[in-house]
């Protein structure tokens, strides 16, 4: 069996065909193609929403459709909340890869526990930096991330139990 040289493999082909009909010449969809092989899925979004949603191309329209069923189909990270810890410092929590019902099921894991273990550790957090630096604003955050921390378990729980029965 001959092997093919390098310059004739199939992706290499690929991606100079993409290069030289997308990004070089006219073809929506060998623009398209080469948007999604170098890494530019902002570019190929763009592209369709200016040429096909805004310029009226109907191939553009089609893949903007796409790539926006896409989006609201596929599994995007959850965001579980946030809170503000300090001065323009902001606590973002969120699931990486979000659980099926199964796997949550399973595990015994609900948005509510999540919720409330975060909350408790911001108001420790709040605790820890009360008992350093005793000022009234701080010992005022503390309490009140500790009562909302406080809410959020009860929520938890009540859940739980719920649950359980």
């Amino acid at each position: 069996m001959a092997l093919l040289r390098s310059a004739l493999l199939p992706s290499r082909f690929l991606r100079r065909m993409a290069l030289r009909r997308g990004l070089s010449g006219k073809s929506i969809f060998w623009s398209a193609v080469a948007g999604i092989f170098f890494g530019q899925r902002n570019y190929v979004r763009s592209q369709a929403v200016r040429r096909g949603l805004i310029g009226g191309s109907r191939a553009w329209q089609v893949l903007a459709g796409l790539m926006i069923l896409k989006e609201a189909v596929s599994k995007q990270p959850e965001n579980l909340g946030s809170q503000k810890v300090g001065t323009g410092s902001f606590l973002r929590l969120t699931a990486e890869k979000p659980m099926t019902k199964k796997q949550q099921r399973a595990a015994g894991v609900t948005k509510a526990s999540i919720k409330a273990q975060a909350s408790a550790d911001v108001a420790a957090a709040w605790a820890e930096k009360a008992a350093a630096n005793p000022k009234r604003k701080v010992v005022r955050r503390a309490e009140q991330t500790a009562t909302v921390a406080a809410a959020d378990r009860r929520v938890a729980d009540k859940r739980a139990g719920k649950r359980a029965s």
